[in-house]
């Protein structure tokens, strides 16, 4: 028994050895993307496209902006209405028309913060203080380099990031997130891959959560659109909750 946990331990860091880094792959990730120079010249993007809540066929708009830190998105579906959740660069929000608006706080809006970045990939090390290759698992069927992130932010848990071996282009990303409700596991997949203005972006993003799987399927990204200057103003239910916060 001690001889073949001894071979087991040695098989195993043989492995581990054999394992790319995180931080390698992180910077595979940026080169196979198109480059850090495409990144950097993608100032914002817009994208637009249908989102379908599967299994219960109901079909929707969907529009993401973003630019820097800062975001909006908003998602309007036929019995359920407008969904919208944003960051201005200092308050992460969203509001919807069964929940009304709320803000989010903490180890969320930090979250918030991290989904919001254009150009996250690039800029990881500015809020993860460690990438570690944990191995390879299977994604739909296609080995995928599997990456533990941890972030600074010392409450928040570590985030699983997938990317395919052959292509080194991000395929999932899985992490727990904060919410009102409570702690949700959360899944995100990205596929159907397109090279727009030099950077390989997804049109199709999957999210799962509790049970419920949301697919979102753009059709038109732009880089570095005319963005109204107002465009990630807060709606004024969400500023009224900022302002009663004020001292």
């Amino acid at each position: 028994m001690r001889l073949f946990a001894a071979l087991s331990l040695f098989a195993s860091l043989a492995f581990a050895a054999d394992l790319p880094s995180g931080a390698s792959l992180m910077e595979q990730a940026v080169t196979h993307g198109g480059g850090a120079a495409a990144y950097a010249r993608a100032k914002d993007v817009i994208m637009t496209g249908t989102v379908d809540m599967a299994g219960h066929a109901i079909t929707g708009p969907v529009a993401i902006y973003q630019q820097g830190e800062k975001s909006y998105t908003v998602i309007e579906l036929p019995g359920v209405g407008k969904m919208e959740e944003g960051f201005d660069g200092e308050t992460a929000w969203e509001m919807s028309a069964l929940q009304g608006p709320r803000i989010k706080e903490g180890e969320e809006k930090d979250a918030s913060v991290r989904a919001s970045k254009l150009t996250s990939l690039g800029s990881w090390r500015d809020d993860y203080t460690s990438a570690r290759t944990l191995g390879v698992e299977d994604v739909d069927g296609k080995p995928a380099w599997k990456v533990e992130l941890t972030p600074k932010d010392k409450e928040a848990k570590p985030e699983i990031y997938y990317f395919d071996q052959k292509t080194v282009l991000l395929v999932r990303v899985t992490q727990t997130l904060p919410t009102a409700m409570g702690d949700i596991p959360v899944e995100a997949g990205f596929s159907d891959y397109r090279l727009v203005d030099g950077i390989q972006t997804p049109f199709s993003m999957v999210q799962k959560a509790m049970g419920q799987s949301i697919d979102m399927h753009f059709d038109k990204v732009t880089y570095n659109a005319e963005i109204a200057a107002d465009r990630f103003a807060l709606p004024p239910a969400v500023s009224a909750l900022v302002e009663k916060r004020k001292p």
